[in-house]
């Protein structure tokens, strides 16, 4: 069996920044080293979005975590932020028009904070988990996620399409 240490990191002494033209993160930890493909990763990305944060190189080996955001400088606190919001944007809910099985699957068809979208979801037992009472994370087959953060603030129609598979 391995012996697995965790480096926690201050946040006082990381700075994150995109170089001009860049889609990498780029992140200097005092001390230590700078990370020219960082990736930001959440321990608890449902239910301590802002503690606990893994940072990565390139190759997805953990170089250090941060207990949480404070006491970093604000622009780089900022980069973390946005970094975050790109690799865990989960569209909210807000109307399921239609649900049906097609193949095998249920077939959505949402209204979201982004627009009108469609997916498929192959098993709901094995594909939607209750993270807190009515508030649901849905797993597609392409792996994307959709958040209903209230079943009870749906529509009545929305609520119907979901006691099918409740």
């Amino acid at each position: 069996m391995r012996n697995i240490t965790i480096r926690y990191v201050d946040s006082h002494n990381v700075r994150a920044w995109r170089p001009e033209g860049s889609t990498h993160l780029r992140i200097e930890i005092a001390d230590l080293q700078t990370i020219l493909h960082a990736r930001i990763k959440r321990a608890f990305p449902t239910s301590n979005p802002r503690e606990f944060l893994s940072i990565q190189d390139g190759s997805g080996t953990e170089v250090g975590v941060i207990r949480s955001l404070e006491g970093m400088d604000r622009d780089s606190a900022q980069r973390f932020d946005e970094e975050l919001e790109r690799r865990y944007f989960t569209p909210v809910i807000s109307e399921i028009r239609d649900l049906r099985q097609e193949a095998g699957m249920w077939k959505f068809v949402v209204d979201t904070q982004r627009g009108a979208t469609d997916f498929f979801v192959r098993n709901w037992r094995d594909s939607a988990h209750e993270v807190t009472v009515n508030r649901w994370l849905i797993q597609t087959v392409d792996g994307a996620r959709f958040e209903i953060k209230d079943v009870e603030a749906l529509s009545p129609k929305s609520r119907k399409y979901l006691d099918l598979l409740l």
